[in-house]
């Protein structure tokens, strides 16, 4: 009888981690950081700068490519990585399709501080047309997406004069869909 029961509950334990084990089947979902980085000096108080990023250029969606089901943004930020002394001004974030020139998010920071941002990252808070825009723009996840960053600091100021020194980067953090 012993062994009847042992058999039952090894039975009733083996059936039930099947029922409830994960399916190879379902989908991955992986983070991918679109990630630009800005470096400048600068002799006068506004500086702009451009780059140009493609989401091949990130080796998680080459990767991936062929099994791509969906790319939806998650979040944004920028990052500090060095600066002059007390680095401060308005920030204006701009990202573009570069197929089209299509504007599809425009942010801006009137209180600039580069000395918060080196510590913690300015979250990029966007509107939800500028997050269903982009999301419309990588509807195709197969298809190759470029994008133009364009990063301005006007009316900048620092403790040690002009020449300013900006370097920094932004992230747009994605979601890959992924079916195994």
């Amino acid at each position: 009888m012993k062994k009847l029961n042992t058999f039952v509950l090894g039975s009733l334990f083996l059936a039930l981690l099947v029922i409830n084990s994960c399916d190879p089947m379902d989908d991955v979902y992986l983070t991918l950081a679109l990630e630009t980085e800005f470096n400048t000096e600068a002799p006068v108080p506004n500086v702009s700068l451009t780059e140009d990023f493609c989401l091949s250029d990130f080796d998680d969606y080459n990767d991936n490519n062929d099994n791509i089901n969906e790319i939806k943004y998650i979040t944004a930020a920028y990052f500090t990585i060095d600066h002059s002394n007390g680095l401060q001004g308005e920030f204006r974030l701009r990202l573009y399709r570069t197929d089209t020139n299509t504007l599809l998010v425009d942010y801006t920071d009137q209180s600039f501080n580069a000395d918060s941002s080196l510590i913690n990252p300015l979250i990029i808070d966007l509107d939800q047309d500028e997050i269903d825009n982009i999301n419309a723009y990588l509807i195709n996840p197969k298809v190759d997406k470029c994008f133009r960053a364009v990063l301005d600091v006007n009316n900048a100021s620092d403790n040690d004069g002009a020449p300013f020194y900006l370097h920094g980067k932004v992230e747009f953090l994605t979601e890959l869909k992924v079916e195994p």
